[in-house]
């Protein structure tokens, strides 16, 4: 995924939810995140998918996969 794309359709221009509005269904680092359910992990198991949990830094409204990115536009917003 690239650091610069947005975060989701979910979050598009066309939303009319605030920037705080759009984060609500981001998990913060506080939250525990889900465990699948007994049939998918199952499943997931049988063909030896694992699931890897990701660190998103959100600056303005995109979400970034690496923090350096994420620092490096914030810096560049500041310095205009």
């Amino acid at each position: 995924m690239s650091s610069f794309k947005k975060s989701s359709s979910a979050y598009s221009a066309a939303s009319t939810d605030t920037p705080s509005d759009k984060l609500k269904d981001t998990p913060t680092t506080d939250e525990p995140t889900p465990q699948p359910k007994k049939a998918r992990a199952k499943e997931m198991a049988k063909y030896g998918i694992t699931r890897v949990p990701v660190d998103y830094f959100h600056y303005g409204d995109f979400r970034y996969t690496s923090l350096k990115d994420a620092v490096a536009q914030a810096k560049r917003t500041v310095q205009c």
